[in-house]
């Protein structure tokens, strides 16, 4: 998994590198929260975020990564915890919080916690990628027999809410389900309910 460092702090931030290049991980300095955003690539990842930096704070980016649905964990470090900063960085998104300074077995064991329970959500980011790169595939006709076909309309329905022949709909329908990865109605609707919405 690739780690990426966020601290304004030179030293912090190459110590962090040497320690996690030792333990096998590939990893990533950032001086900013704006440089991470900058340059981060889509790819999973965990973040190691130093809350009290100047510019942009690490709680502002949190946000951002938010907003922006970043495929990131993060694992916040922060010198002054307080139940107040733990309660928001949580809220926020942050799957754990380490307080500096910290001992290397301690941060070694909250980024394995925080790498395992990241699994299941880069699991689901990608299902759901891979599902808007299949629906964006779906010419504009083909997404409004969808659209339709979601409504639990049938083919005939279509057709006459359309304006087309039912067999102009059937090979829509047809478009459809083979580029959505369908086989059915009820699955193109389970597909849609868990991964489009």
């Amino acid at each position: 998994m690739i780690i990426h460092v966020i601290d304004d702090e030179h030293g912090m931030r190459e110590s962090l590198r040497r320690l996690l290049f030792s333990e096998g991980y590939e990893v990533k300095l950032h001086s900013s929260g704006e440089a991470f955003l900058e340059s981060y690539d889509g790819a999973p990842a965990c973040v190691l975020l130093d809350l009290a930096m100047p510019c942009m704070p690490g709680e502002a980016l949190m946000e951002e990564i938010q907003q922006r649905k970043l495929n990131v964990a993060v694992l916040v470090l922060t010198g002054n915890a307080t139940i107040e900063s733990a309660i928001r960085v949580t809220r926020a998104g942050a799957l754990a919080l380490l307080e500096k300074p910290f001992e290397t077995d301690r941060l070694l064991s909250a980024l394995d916690d925080v790498s395992k329970q990241a699994r299941p959500i880069f699991a689901r980011n990608a299902l759901v990628k891979d599902y808007q790169r299949r629906q964006a595939s779906l010419t504009a006709s083909e997404r409004k027999v969808m659209e339709f076909l979601l409504a639990g309309m049938t083919s005939q329905e279509i057709a006459s809410r359309l304006g087309n022949s039912k067999k102009t709909i059937d090979i829509h329908r047809g478009r459809v389900m083979h580029k959505m990865g369908a086989t059915s109605t009820a699955e193109l609707i389970v597909q849609w309910t868990s991964l489009g919405r």
